[in-house]
């Protein structure tokens, strides 16, 4: 098993699917404990596209194929010449587990003992933006256009990444990941609009 260290470097966002009344319009992932959470599905995405992309640019060390043969393929809507059916997905050979707090973080955060527990501290990793739709012809916020989210300040997360049962990846597999890693420079959501920004590492378990 490999570990896959996030570190983020600004406030992120990694949705659940849900809001929090009229005050937020999403909130983020959270853990039975009340942490955050970024799911896994998420990174393998961003770890398969990283690597289609070196791929694609003829980088060293990622051959033609590593992207689909580690991550699998996406399932896609149509498929060509076979009467529209949906084309199914392929599984790859390695599963990436969701990313966490440190295992002795998120202890202490989770322990409500007065002394030595964290939990008081918990609502401090959390932080409320807003923003607002601006009209460009008059110059003020357009009505009902408030959204807010909840994001989490910049911390650490750790995942891991190993093998499928009953399958066999390249030997080589940690490599190929390493290669394209700084391709990916942002995780969760509205990565586009300045949030998530993160270093990635690759790091192999003793």
């Amino acid at each position: 098993m490999t570990t896959l260290e996030i570190h983020i470097q600004s406030y992120w966002h990694a949705g659940g699917g849900r809001g929090a009344g009229a005050v937020l319009d999403a909130v983020v992932h959270r853990d039975p404990d009340g942490l955050p959470v970024l799911p896994g599905r998420h990174l393998k995405g961003l770890l398969r596209d990283a690597l289609a992309r070196a791929e694609a640019w003829g980088w060293p060390g990622c051959p033609a194929g590593s992207a689909e043969a580690l991550f699998g393929k996406p399932a896609r809507e149509r498929q060509e010449g076979k009467d529209d059916r949906p084309a199914p997905s392929v599984p790859g050979c390695l599963r990436v587990s969701d990313a966490t707090l440190p295992v002795e973080v998120a202890e202490w955060l989770a322990c409500d003992d007065e002394k030595h527990g964290g939990k008081l501290l918990l609502p401090h990793l959390f932080r409320s933006l807003y923003a607002t739709a601006v009209d460009h012809e008059t110059g003020t916020a357009r009505d009902k256009s408030l959204r807010g989210i909840e994001v989490v300040v910049p911390l650490t997360l750790r995942s891991h990444i190993e093998p499928v049962p009953g399958t066999t990846p390249p030997p080589d597999w940690t490599d190929r990941i390493r290669t394209a890693l700084p391709l990916v420079d942002a995780v969760g959501a509205h990565r586009n609009r300045g949030l998530g920004r993160a270093v990635l590492m690759l790091k192999e378990d003793d």
